[in-house]
Formats: C-alpha cells, sequence, structure tokens
C-alpha cells in the first residue's frame, strides 16, 4: 500500500484532485427550477402585496405572502423528493449548496418574526440573506449571473431602507426579477 500512494506525482495528484471536484460540481449542477419558481413566486407576491394594500387598501393584504411561502415550499418539496429518488452521490459541494439555503431559510424565519415583532418591515433583511445565499451559490457553481443576482438583492434591500410603505414590495419583485429569474432561466438554458 505505501508503494503505490508513493508511486503518485504531484502532477497526477493535482489531476485527480481536479476531477474530484469536477465530478462533485456536476452533480451539484442546478437547472434554475428552484429560482425560477421562487422567482416568479416573489413577482406575483411582491406585486400583488402593493396592489392589495396600497391601491386597493385590502387591511389583510399581507395574506398574500403565506399564499406565495406555502405553496412554493410545497412545489420546491414535491420537486426536491422527486429529484432525491433518483440517485444522487454525497459530495461535499453538494453539502455545502444545501447548507447554505438552509441557513437562508433559518435566518430568514427567524429575521421575519423579529422584525414583525418589532413593527418593522422584514422585507431588506429577508433581501440581503437572500443576497448573501444566491452569491454564495454563484460561488459555489461559478455561475457569475448569480453573483450579478446577489448584487442586484444587496442594492435592493439598501433602496428599501428609503422607500415608504408597500413600496418595497415592488422593490423586491423587481430584485426577484433580475436576481433570480434571469439567472434561473440562463441555468435552464445551460442545463440542457
Amino acid at each position: 500500500m505505501d508503494n503505490q500512494e508513493s508511486n503518485f506525482d504531484p502532477a497526477e495528484s493535482l489531476r485527480i484532485i481536479r476531477e474530484t471536484i469536477d465530478v462533485a460540481k456536476a452533480s451539484v449542477q442546478e437547472n434554475g427550477f428552484h429560482f425560477l419558481l421562487w422567482g416568479w413566486l416573489i413577482v406575483i407576491g411582491g406585486t400583488g402585496h402593493y396592489l392589495l394594500a396600497d391601491v386597493y387598501q385590502h387591511p389583510k393584504a399581507h395574506m398574500i405572502w403565506l399564499g406565495v411561502s406555502f405553496s412554493g415550499a410545497l412545489i420546491a418539496l414535491l420537486y426536491e423528493w422527486r429529484r432525491e429518488r433518483k440517485k444522487h452521490d454525497a459530495n461535499v459541494v453538494r453539502n455545502w449548496y444545501g447548507m447554505v439555503w438552509l441557513g437562508f431559510f433559518i435566518t430568514m424565519m427567524f429575521s421575519v418574526v423579529w422584525t414583525q415583532k418589532n413593527h418593522l418591515s422584514p422585507t431588506p433583511i429577508i433581501m440581503g440573506i437572500a443576497a448573501f445565499a444566491v452569491f454564495m451559490s454563484g460561488a459555489l457553481l461559478k455561475f457569475k449571473p448569480l453573483v450579478y443576482g446577489a448584487i442586484v438583492f444587496w442594492v435592493g434591500a439598501f433602496i428599501c431602507l428609503f422607500v415608504k410603505g408597500n413600496q418595497d414590495s415592488l422593490v423586491l419583485a423587481i430584485a426577484a426579477a433580475l436576481g433570480y429569474l434571469i439567472p434561473g432561466y440562463l441555468l435552464s438554458k445551460k442545463a440542457r
């Protein structure tokens, strides 16, 4: 066994490491489904919330987010359940990618509860943590449109600090269109 290990030269070792990384990256290749799903749901939710709250002055306009969140979570879970039924080898990149989005979800839930308790809009905080998750996804997948999408979310979060009322819902809808949908469609095209 020791003899075999000493037969590897540094170039061969680097080649094997590179091939392992390439296999790990290929197995976590994103087809854009989740970015498209959540992008459209957030565009609908943000635009709908703004229209219901500011134009129609509906007292329960915020309930649109429950519908968007529940339907999105259900669709995403069903999609992942079906996808996991196909054999996937576990690897470090896949695990990191999943952990980034799990961290986003947990932080988002905490942020929503905290902001509601303090009578604040959760939108800028959600956009900030979404930017981080999108940025990390772009870095892990080495896909620059996601990095640019993250920048859009960070800029949107900053803009939300200065808008009034429910206008932050429109900023969120625009950021989702640019930061989720465009990279999502590009990922989908790349996956074909």
